[in-house]
This record gives C-alpha cells, structure tokens and sequence, in this order.
C-alpha cells in the first residue's frame, strides 16, 4: 500500500509539471530595461533609444515612436540587434519631455507594447531651447494611413496597438485551470487510496 500511493504522488507530481511546462514554455517576451531609463533627466539629447527585451523580438511589426515638444523626432526605422530594438532620433530633436511609444512582435508571435518617458535639458548640440511647434491632437488610435503618408506617420497609426493588456494577465489565467486539474487528480488520488484500503481490510 504505502509503494501504491509513493508511486500514485509521483504521477501525480509529473502530471503538474507536465501541465505547467506548457504555460512557462509560451510565455511572451518582457522587457527588461530601456535607455535611457524611464523617467531619467539627460543634459543631452541621445541620439537613440534602445529597448532591451529579454528574447531577442520578430523584426515584423516592430515601431517605436519618441514623441516631444515637436511631435515624433523618430528618425527611420528601428533597428534590432539581438535582444535589443534601437531606434536612431533625428539630430533636430530640441529639449524637453519625451514620451517613447514601442510596439514589437515577440518571438512567440504575440505583440507587446508599452511607453516610457525621459527628459532631455538641452538638445544635442547643446541648445537649450524647446521647440514650441503645437503637437498633433489626433489619437494614435484613431490614425487613418493616406496614400501619401510617409513611414512615421505609419508607424504612428501602428502604434496605437501598444496598449494590449500586461502579458502578466495572459500567463496567470491559466494558473486557476492549473490548480482545478490538480485539485481534480488530488481527489482522485485520495478516493483510491480509500478504496484500495478498505479491499485490503476486507
């Protein structure tokens, strides 16, 4: 009896870690740290900003906007190089408060996104002066591409979809149909032993 229920714990053991294996195999990527730092204040504009992501991402779908005082200063493409997505900042880019909007493509397939922000005190030649040109009012969500659109405008419609749900909340919703299947297995399990008992003192 006590090999019979040794034995049953040990499938019920390899029973958990093979549904778990699953849930922690397709996990999506995280980022793992920006540059500049989020709400890091710079004496100089960089002219790039870099997010390091802890697989390296799917070049499709990648955009980042670094949207200031003179709107989106994004200059190009970005670039990925390993697990890292740098995007170049035009050398125009005046002082102030920027906002970094990212959008990439995991390599499980699944996009994530999110911002960060940081604040440059001079532009980078050195001036000090903010560009006061009025920003675009219209929401990234509500973009429409034109024919004629030029890639950061396109980019800035794509990016409208950086504001998926944390991929945190994805991973964890399985965790309560985890615990249900073992909880089923620990009641089976128990209703055995019971069972194999009372044959035995019969």
């Amino acid at each position: 009896m006590r090999r019979f229920v040794t034995s049953l714990f040990a499938l019920l053991l390899l029973a958990v870690i093979a549904l778990a294996f699953p849930s922690l195999a397709s996990a999506h990527d995280v980022l793992q740290k920006t540059t500049p730092s989020d709400g890091a204040t710079l004496q100089r504009m960089p002219s790039t900003v870099s997010l390091q992501f802890a697989e390296p991402p799917l070049a499709i779908g990648t955009q980042v906007l670094v949207k200031g005082p003179s709107g989106d200063v994004a200059d190009g493409k970005p670039t990925i190089e390993g697990n890292v997505v740098v995007q170049a900042i035009s050398d125009s880019a005046p002082a102030g408060s920027y906002t970094v909007t990212y959008r990439v493509t995991s390599d499980d397939g699944h996009p994530i996104g999110g911002t960060f922000t940081f604040k440059a005190s001079a532009s980078q030649d050195g001036g000090t002066g903010a560009t006061t040109a009025p920003m675009s009012v219209t929401p990234l969500a509500s973009a429409t591409p034109q024919a004629n659109a030029t890639p950061r405008a396109s980019v800035a419609a794509g990016a409208s979809q950086a504001t998926s749900a944390p991929i945190a909340n994805e991973s964890s919703s399985l965790v309560p149909v985890l615990l249900s299947i073992v909880g089923v297995l620990v009641v089976l399990a128990i209703g055995a032993f019971f069972v194999l008992r009372r044959r035995q003192q019969q």
